[in-house]
């Protein structure tokens, strides 16, 4: 029980330490993938529906496509959290642009069934691994905005990137797409 309470603990310390960051790749998350739906074609010409079944082939398929992703959007964190700017709205309308697609071709009642159940979690930690890639910026930012060091004041040049909560933000989101994989594989195909 006390090991429960502790990692509960960390893990409320890391989204206090981090909300800035979290808030932004939520934002911008958000923002691209409401773009890409909102530039989606309403008219599904040329778009099908092709059921699949689930197995642990089309687990691993869907797993590896959604960590290359998050892979691609915490690593950000190497250029002090630039590059996920672009690879966030990159990805983010992406992802928005073939939702609208899929809607336009499943309607109302096929997202509810085959988008919504694993959607919701997957775009979350797909947000949650910008908001890690982002860590060193947004603490660099507030650090010029308000005097104060970003990342908690911590001695050393990776503590005060914040790039030990960048790796556990993005830990957070590789189980939850782990769980949205799951969810996709075999509920909502």
């Amino acid at each position: 029980m006390e090991t429960t309470t502790i990692t509960t603990a960390t893990a409320g310390g890391l989204f206090r330490r981090q909300w800035p960051a979290v808030a932004c790749g939520a934002l911008l998350w958000t923002a691209a993938f409401g773009a890409g739906w909102h530039w989606a074609p309403a008219d599904p010409t040329g778009v099908s529906h092709a059921p699949k079944h689930g197995d642990w082939n089309l687990f691993t398929e869907i797993l590896m496509r959604n960590v290359g992703v998050s892979a691609a959007l915490f690593l950000g964190v190497v250029t002090f959290g630039v590059m996920t700017i672009p690879l966030t709205l990159l990805t983010g309308v992406l992802a928005g642009y073939y939702g609208g697609q899929g809607s336009a071709v499943l309607g109302a009642g096929g997202v509810v069934r085959h988008l919504l159940p694993h959607m919701l979690l997957e775009l979350a930690c797909l947000a949650l691994a910008a908001a890690a890639g982002l860590v060193p910026l947004v603490g660099w930012a507030r650090a010029g905005l308000t005097g104060r060091p970003g990342n908690g004041g911590r001695s050393g040049f990776l503590a005060r990137s914040g790039f030990p909560d960048a790796c556990r933000l993005w830990g957070v989101a590789l189980g939850g797409l782990v769980v949205a994989a799951g969810i996709e594989t075999w509920v909502s195909t």
